[in-house]
């Protein structure tokens, strides 16, 4: 044989392997819950990065939605400069999930920037309607940090 059919033959097991993987996926996610979180959770975590508390709370709990309306004031305080998404772990059924997110940030009373940790809760409340039970207490704290 030529060494270019020997080539193409080692690859076809890469393929089929890699085309196994897409059909298992789609196998046990066939409504799509998990790329729809993905896209959710990265716009939510946008908003919070640029402050728009307004268009972050579209994503929240609707238990939880005023409480986190109050945040607007602390998040005028805040710059988030990046945002890193870690691995995200999905629950039985895939009605939940957890996200843990990493905040770049800084408050406008110290200019420190800072590492903070969020686990973000998220929940199915029907269909792909995902909403989040925010845990921002890392950087609520840093926008009421005093001066330096």
């Amino acid at each position: 044989m030529k060494r270019s059919s020997l080539f193409l033959l080692a690859w076809i097991p890469l393929f089929v392997l890699s085309g196994c993987s897409v059909f298992v996926q789609a196998y046990t996610d066939p409504l799509g819950r998990r790329s729809e979180l993905r896209l959710v959770q990265r716009e939510y975590s946008k908003y919070i990065r640029w402050g728009d508390v307004e268009a972050a709370v579209a994503f929240v709990h609707p238990d939880l939605q005023q409480e986190f309306m109050k945040l607007e004031a602390d998040f005028k305080l805040l710059r988030v400069t990046d945002f890193d998404i870690g691995a995200i772990v999905f629950g039985e059924g895939l009605d939940t999930a957890t996200v843990r997110v990493i905040y770049h940030a800084y408050s406008l009373r110290t200019l420190i920037e800072r590492e903070i940790k969020e686990e973000q809760l998220w929940e199915r409340l029907g269909g792909n309607y995902w909403v989040v039970r925010p845990k921002l207490e890392g950087l609520i704290n840093l926008a009421a940090a005093p001066p330096r």
